[in-house]
This record gives structure tokens, C-alpha cells and sequence, in this order.
């Protein structure tokens, strides 16, 4: 049997994404726990099963990593006790973009339009939300290629000799996210996202009853923790 997968407004995800932010930053280390475990389940509901297992297991090993070390005063110790309470606040705004990265950046940008964000802002959006995942893959080939060549960046015999491994491995990134870049914004423009009249979309842009139950869930939690003492 398989579950219905629900699907969110690209606004109430960019939303949540602030709301949780906002509590990440504020947030006290026990209750950060429960808005780990909060995004786990709106991952959940999305059919984003594997990332949300790995998400609580990262939360779980630097919430152990941080009580760990904290009982020690050593100099190495506190720079492990403080990556840990900084990835500790950091998961819950990553699980919450990573559901956002999922949206398809039409539907991301015609979203956004209807908050008036100026034009040249949406023209960034949409060229960056292109060019990030592209530009990945870019990575990907060219490490290939250089691990075949005895080249790549993980090999840390390559470490001694950083000069030539940023050639042949930084240098050829650099020249095709220059292409790439010049090949996005061509292909934006044929598609007229410069076009200053009214655009329209094929994606439906509305506001549903999940979308409101989310971002009241959200606003719950917040009063939840500030009457309870869950900020700092």
C-alpha cells in the first residue's frame, strides 16, 4: 500500500522555512530535539522518507556528541562541542530547504512573483535555482574524470600538491559553470522571463488546506515554546 504523498504551496514552504529559522535560532538544545522531530514529519508526509531518517540520525549523534563533550574542558573538545550545537540548530532550516529544493523552480518562481518581488531579484532566483543543481552535476563528471587521471580531490596524496590538483580540477569547473551560466540565462530569456506584461504559469499557484494547517502548526509551535520556556 502506498501512502499519498501530500504537496505543499511553495510560499507556505518558504514560510516555514522562516518560522523555523527563527525557532532554530532561539530554541533551547531539548527543544530543538522536538522541532527536529516536527520537520521529520512534514518531510514525512512528503514521501521524503530516507532524508528524514538521516536528518534524526544527524540530530541524535550531535545532540550525544554535544552533552558528551561538554562534560570536558579540553581545547579540541570545545571546538567539537561547539560544531555540534551548531549543527544541532542548522538541521532543522536544512530539512526544511530540502523539501523547498524539491519544488520545481517554475513553480518556485511563479510563487514568488505573487509577492511583487522586483524583477531582477526573480531573474537571480531563477538562474541560481538552475544553476546550483547543474553545476553539481558539472562537479560530478569532472571528479570522475579526474579520479580515472589519479587527479580527484579526495585522494590525499593529492593534498601535497595542491597547485596541480586545483588545475586540473577547480580550473575545468570554473570554465563550464562560466558556459553553463551564459547557456541558463539564454535559455531564460528565450523563455521570457524578461517579458515586463503578465505572465502566467502552468503550475497552480493557490493556497490549500494543507498549506494552512502547516504554517498554523508552525505558528502553534512557536507560542508553544515560548510559553514553556523552549527559547533562550
Amino acid at each position: 500500500m502506498t501512502l499519498k504523498r501530500i504537496e505543499f504551496d511553495p510560499r507556505a514552504q518558504l514560510l516555514l522555512l522562516v518560522f523555523v529559522s527563527a525557532a532554530s535560532f532561539w530554541a533551547e538544545r531539548l527543544a530543538l530535539l522536538w522541532i527536529v522531530g516536527g520537520m521529520a514529519a512534514y518531510l514525512l508526509v512528503q514521501g521524503m522518507y530516507g532524508g528524514a531518517i538521516r536528518f534524526v540520525l544527524l540530530a541524535a549523534a550531535f545532540f550525544l556528541i554535544q552533552e558528551w563533550s561538554s562534560h570536558f574542558s579540553y581545547g579540541l573538545l570545545t571546538f567539537v562541542t561547539f560544531f555540534a550545537f551548531l549543527g544541532l540548530r542548522l538541521l532543522p532550516v536544512l530539512m526544511a530547504a530540502s523539501a523547498l529544493g524539491r519544488t520545481p523552480s517554475g513553480q518556485f518562481i511563479a510563487a514568488l512573483r505573487t509577492f511583487r518581488i522586483p524583477m531582477g531579484v526573480l531573474i537571480a532566483v531563477a538562474v541560481g535555482s538552475r544553476f546550483l543543481p547543474v553545476i553539481r552535476t558539472e562537479y560530478e563528471a569532472i571528479q570522475l574524470s579526474a579520479r580515472l587521471r589519479g587527479l580527484s580531490l579526495a585522494s590525499p596524496r593529492n593534498w601535497l600538491r595542491p597547485l596541480r590538483t586545483f588545475e586540473y580540477a577547480i580550473v575545468p569547473l570554473l570554465m563550464r559553470s562560466l558556459k553553463i551560466s551564459d547557456e541558463l540565462a539564454a535559455s531564460a530569456t528565450t523563455k521570457g522571463i524578461d517579458y515586463p506584461g503578465r505572465k502566467t504559469s502552468l503550475y497552480p499557484i493557490a493556497w490549500r488546506l494543507q498549506d494552512v494547517a502547516i504554517l498554523a502548526l508552525a505558528a502553534a509551535g512557536l507560542l508553544a515554546l515560548f510559553y514553556f520556556g523552549g527559547l533562550s
